[in-house]
């Protein structure tokens, strides 16, 4: 399988600090999507409770609801074997590592996709994304939340899948951040579109295949 890999860098410019806000007129969320969630980076409890929080209101702005699978961490494992049972794109991973293989200041998260534009798996490097200056405004957890939405959307829109600005711009600017500080990056109102259908189609289409294969069996 040959991975195509999309990074999300940012580039810090100069604004003020804005308090978070939580938006409110999301519309009611018709897909489950499962995630499952690897703290490799041994991230606290409360900023990934508040990263869960921000990328659920997010997805459910495109009509996704979020089910998380806490995961454990590398010396605290949990025991479900869900946590591995992936397919596209009803169940996703999301893996917060340390560092990326080649450093980067500017990478916060990296997915991986085949040549039909699907992929089950996000990286999200955790140390260099707190390290970063964006948390003298936005609130780590809310940053993991918003790169992990931004890596999800990579995974549920398929291969070219950057915008020019917002969510799912590539660089990340003053205008970008500022919005993250205020509560507001979210998908545009196509992405959105696209994702709920493209779930919808990927999902039908699993469902199919099962019924078939149990049809098959006898079952």
């Amino acid at each position: 399988m040959r991975n195509a890999n999309l990074a999300l860098s940012l580039m810090i410019l100069g604004f003020a600090p804005q308090t978070v806000a939580a938006d409110t007129s999301s519309k009611a969320p018709d897909v489950l999507l499962t995630v499952s969630v690897f703290n490799d980076a041994g991230a606290s409890p409360s900023v990934i409770s508040q990263a869960r929080d921000r990328a659920t209101l997010i997805l459910r702005r495109a009509g996704i609801s979020l089910v998380w699978l806490d995961c454990g961490t590398p010396g605290n494992p949990r025991p479900s074997s869900s946590c591995s049972d992936l397919s596209f794109p009803q169940h996703l991973s999301v893996r917060l590592v340390p560092t990326a293989d080649r450093p980067s200041g500017d990478t916060f998260g990296r997915t991986f996709q085949n040549a039909a534009g699907e992929g089950n798996y996000a990286l999200v490097y955790f140390n260099v994304l707190v390290a970063s200056s964006v948390t003298e405004s936005v609130h780590a957890g809310d940053l993991v939340g918003f790169v992990i939405a931004h890596e999800l959307g990579h995974l549920l829109l398929g291969r070219d899948s950057h915008s020019a600005t917002g969510l799912m711009a590539p660089v990340w600017q003053a205008s970008e951040v500022r919005m993250a500080s205020q509560g507001l990056l979210f998908f545009t109102n196509d992405q959105q579109e696209r994702i709920r259908l493209r779930c919808l189609a990927g999902q039908a289409t699993l469902k199919k295949t099962a019924s078939t294969s149990r049809a098959g069996s006898g079952k």
